[in-house]
């Protein structure tokens, strides 16, 4: 990863804000992060700031529609409590133990449900300051992580869930789903091929060497 000059035109990120399912930025695979330049330092930086303003204890760039790599973590949960950390180009490996603990989510506000996850878990990534992170988690800690990996593998907490579970936050799937497309027909938010096209358009910004 390397740290560029600043960002070209084609390059600019606009005004972030959190979205909620089923936005296309949720529901796809993020990419490696190769450039790293001044406007994804402050995105880096709003992306805590709208953490905490939705009282969560992390927040996957996806799920401010940046198609990256990335994800920000305090598990304090406040601003000046406990540790900020951001991983980019995170990998996770050796998973051990099992526990199973109530996981909600900013994309789906409202929903919370028992997700069952390995209890220790070890993260390499990069900072923000393009230092190695290599780290050997677990309680909460371990869960966000995961929880936040998920996000960038385009998967929600609850794609984890067991059938009947997943049987119980079917309606509110569809309830989200009934929002966002009547946002989109009265023009509220972009048509979906726009907002592909926007992802694209940030990929090709940053993941592409």
């Amino acid at each position: 990863m390397e740290s560029s000059a600043p960002a070209r035109v084609d390059a600019a990120i606009n005004a972030l804000q959190l979205v909620e399912y089923p936005h296309p930025a949720l529901l796809r695979r993020t990419k490696p992060v190769v450039r790293l330049d001044a406007d994804l330092r402050d995105a880096v930086a709003r992306m805590f700031d709208i953490m905490y303003e939705a009282q969560g204890v992390g927040l996957a760039a996806n799920q401010v529609a940046l198609p990256y790599r990335l994800f920000v973590v305090n598990v304090a949960g406040q601003r000046g409590d406990g540790e900020e950390l951001v991983f980019i180009n995170p990998v996770l490996s050796r998973p051990r133990g099992t526990a199973v603990q109530e996981e909600g989510c900013l994309s789906l506000p409202g929903v919370r449900m028992d997700v069952r996850r390995p209890e220790r878990v070890a993260v390499e990534a990069w900072s923000l300051e393009g230092e190695p992170i290599r780290l050997d988690l677990d309680g909460l800690l371990a869960r966000v992580v995961q929880h936040e990996f998920d996000h960038l593998e385009g998967r929600l907490f609850t794609d984890r869930l067991p059938e009947a579970a997943a049987l119980e936050v079917r309606r509110d799937l569809e309830s989200f789903r009934e929002v966002f497309v009547g946002k989109q027909s009265r023009g509220e938010l972009p048509g979906t091929a726009a907002l592909l096209a926007e992802l694209d358009r940030l990929e090709a910004a940053r993941c592409v060497a």
